[in-house]
């Protein structure tokens, strides 16, 4: 249950079921009647939403901008489950943030290095959404650059030295 979304299953699974089963139900994106968005879409809401939060915490509160990004925020609201909201509000409540970005291996809200195991879930492209252990925020991966990996120098070989070893100066006095 390393996933933020685990705990979803809980709330969608049967009263009868006793085992708990982990598929998570909006990763199906097949079924044409499924309102549940794919990780990838939820991450990309997720990272909207903290942003538009982020940058209303800048302005007056009775700015016309703050009054757009409102509106802006509840559209992008109304694409979240419910379940991930009440887990980000809760956080906004608090006066923290509710989403910030892995950067070089840390946590973007407590600046704690995160465990490798969640480290190596963030980077595969299936990556479900994860929450920090020690601050509980939801991470969201770090943007690739596409232009930054291909602007990457080419690495040219130097020719190796080999040196020779040096002689004991017992042996060099025996070779005189």
């Amino acid at each position: 249950m390393n996933s933020a979304l685990a705990w979803l299953e809980v709330f969608r699974r049967p009263a009868a079921e006793t085992a708990p089963t982990y598929a998570l139900f909006f990763d199906n994106p097949t079924d044409p009647d499924n309102s549940m968005k794919t990780t990838v879409t939820l991450i990309e809401d997720l990272s909207q939403l903290s942003e538009l939060d982020a940058a209303k915490r800048r302005l007056e509160p009775g700015s016309a901008r703050c009054k757009e990004l409102k509106l802006e925020a509840e559209s992008v609201r109304e694409r979240l489950p419910t379940a991930i909201l009440h887990h980000y509000d809760l956080r906004i409540s608090k006066g923290k943030r509710g989403a910030a970005r892995m950067r070089n291996n840390t946590c973007g809200g407590c600046h704690l290095s995160l465990p490798s195991g969640q480290l190596s879930d963030l980077r595969r492209e299936d990556a479900a959404l994860q929450v920090c252990g020690y601050c509980s925020i939801f991470i969201l991966p770090e943007i690739v650059q596409p232009e930054a990996a291909q602007a990457v120098a080419p690495v040219v070989e130097e020719p190796v030295v080999v040196k020779k070893p040096r002689k004991s100066k017992a042996k060099a006095a025996e070779d005189a």
